[in-house]
């Protein structure tokens, strides 16, 4: 048996870190939300209590976002996002797109990397996940419908 691990690549050794540091902060930033969105429901977008009554008294999901008191506009979250990023909502919303973008992030210092040992095939690659990410994140391609 060989007594010297394995090297880890330094690309991968980055991505795992800020994966893993970004994925905690959000998932705080989530959970601190949580608890503020309960303190204070009428300081947020859509009050809890009026959702929650909304939901299980099994209305569709256009009748949910009207009972919250916003029109539900498909293709509108950035808007809804950055106006009301100081509300408890808009907090969550933060902790929830900064989880779900945790491999644009990752991948910038990956994608140096890639960079400085000339990968070109992973720079490549790591450039077109990371255009799949921000196309996804912009709304141009909307998978609701």
């Amino acid at each position: 048996m060989d007594k010297n691990p394995p090297e880890i690549n330094k690309s991968q050794l980055y991505y795992g870190v800020v994966v893993h540091w970004i994925a905690i902060v959000s998932c705080l930033i989530s959970l601190a939300a949580q608890v503020f969105i309960l303190m204070f429901p009428h300081r947020n977008l859509l009050n809890p209590n009026l959702i929650f009554n909304a939901i299980f008294s099994g209305k569709r999901p256009a009748e949910i976002w009207e009972a919250g008191g916003v029109p539900f506009k498909s293709g509108d979250f950035w808007g809804l996002f950055f106006g009301n990023f100081f509300t408890p909502d808009g907090i969550a919303a933060f902790g929830l797109v900064l989880g779900c973008s945790v491999t644009l992030w990752a991948l910038i210092p990956a994608l140096w990397q890639f960079i400085k040992k000339k990968e070109y095939i992973y720079v490549f690659i790591s450039l077109f996940v990371m255009a799949l990410i921000v196309l996804a994140m912009s709304g141009l391609v909307n998978m609701a419908g």
